[in-house]
């Protein structure tokens, strides 16, 4: 079953397609649109599906898409 992707986690994958690796800050500068929550939920359920991979690096995390083919979730 093809997993379906929502226009804001589109809008995500786009953004990530485009600038490479981000920091969270950096993705919610560039999505005003979305709020903290929205961006958050976002990116666990992106992260855990395996579309983008979400990194500690400092203080900061870090999020660029996966090289390896997502997993759906059913």
């Amino acid at each position: 079953m093809p997993c379906t992707v929502s226009r804001n986690e589109s809008l995500v994958l786009q953004l990530l397609d485009r600038a490479g690796c981000l920091t969270i800050e950096q993705v919610a500068a560039a999505l005003p649109e979305l709020t903290w929550c929205e961006l958050f939920h976002l990116i666990d359920g992106l992260s855990r599906r395996g579309a983008i991979l979400l990194r500690r690096r400092g203080f900061e995390y870090e999020v660029s898409l996966a090289r390896r083919r997502p997993v759906p979730v059913h």
